[in-house]
């Protein structure tokens, strides 16, 4: 024990109401080159834990008040306590008392009059198996905090590389440049709008907030496998052709993101970014495509996002034909066609906060 720093070295509670029993047990723990704490009650005890959190606790059992089993069971209770190692002392060997200890939780017990080897042996094999786990615990901590850093530089990876293939995704979309990170970060102001409706507040959790703003980035990235120029054109009503063409578009950026889910390390925000992309062009009222999904059966991201990028677009590919009000106008007069009533009311409310396209 002599090179061990103080800090380092074991401390003992001893709690016994007895004076003579406190003597014995403490000159025996000094003795080991541990350090003895005292105390002749549970309401002592209580306070020196507090104080000072030990290694291992010796508990006498008949105390006057609080006694033995009824102290262990408050420190099991305690997330802060309940993982200290327990050793019974008590002259009464009944079974009962035994078997009652150990569903109680403590490791051991140690018979009066008090024998210094068996005392020695048994504190230090519990004090071993004590910080053998402590050990164990620190170790696992340590590994698990190494795995996230893994999961975290390898998320960043992905999202690094599905926004370049965004990016080449709309190169040939001139004055279009800033739509990704205009409907990233709308719809991260949308969704914390969301959360103060009751009508949404279950769904849009914190991270629910913080995946859309990456997933909803990456709703066009289907645009890599069809012709150039497919765009909804929010002055007229989409005929059959132009909902065949983005149905194409939205099917093959699903498909496209769900290959990479399917390949490498899965996130939450790339499962989102799969349903935003595939659903996002699907009409609240169920007329458009995919056939037959309609209303809340679409996915809450992809709603988001439908009603952001019509914003945008309105914004950049028809500035200069319609007003802001105009655009606002004709995305209002949509919701429940196109678009979720509520997300467009609550949109609505909050659209001078919304990142905007320059004039």
């Amino acid at each position: 024990m002599d090179g061990l720093k103080k800090d380092k070295i074991p401390r003992i509670l001893i709690v016994d109401d007895v004076e003579i029993n406190l003597s014995i047990l403490e000159e025996i723990i000094q003795g080991m080159g541990y350090v003895p704490r005292c105390a002749s009650s549970a309401k002592e005890a209580a306070r020196l834990v507090d104080e000072e959190r030990p290694q291992l606790i010796l508990l006498d059992i008949y105390m006057p008040e609080v006694g033995g089993f009824e102290f262990s069971e408050r420190l099991k209770k305690n997330v802060h306590t309940r993982d200290i190692p327990i050793i019974f002392i008590s002259g009464d060997t009944a079974k009962e008392n035994k078997w009652k200890g150990f569903e109680l939780g403590c490791v051991d017990f140690i018979t009066k009059p008090f024998d210094m080897r068996e005392v020695a042996m048994r504190v230090n094999t519990h004090l071993k198996i004590y910080q053998m786990k402590q050990e164990l615990e620190d170790s696992n901590r340590n590994l698990h905090m190494v795995i996230e850093n893994q999961m975290k530089r390898l998320e960043e990876e992905q999202r690094n590389t599905l926004y370049a293939l965004a990016r080449i995704s709309e190169e040939n979309d001139q004055g279009r440049e800033s739509h990704m990170e205009n409907v990233g970060h709308n719809c991260r102001i949308l969704a914390q709008s969301l959360q103060l409706s009751p009508d949404f507040r279950e769904n849009v959790s914190e991270n629910f907030i913080q995946e859309i703003e990456v997933a909803s980035m990456l709703h066009d990235i289907g645009k890599l496998r069809v012709p150039e120029g497919v765009i909804v054109n929010p002055l007229t009503e989409d005929d059959e052709k132009t909902l065949e063409e983005l149905d194409v578009h939205a099917r093959q950026g699903a498909h496209m993101l769900k290959q990479i889910y399917d390949l490498t390390f899965q996130n939450e925000f790339l499962a989102m970014a799969i349903e935003i992309a595939r659903y996002h062009h699907t009409r609240w009222d169920g007329k458009g495509k995919p056939r037959g999904i309609q209303g809340k059966e679409i996915p809450l991201s992809a709603r988001i996002t439908a009603v952001v990028d019509m914003y945008d677009i309105i914004q950049e590919d028809y500035k200069d034909h319609i007003t802001e009000e105009e655009g606002l106008a004709l995305l209002e007069s949509r919701a429940g066609v196109y678009y979720d009533p509520e997300i467009v009311r609550v949109f609505m409310k909050v659209r001078r906060q919304m990142r905007k396209v320059e004039r």
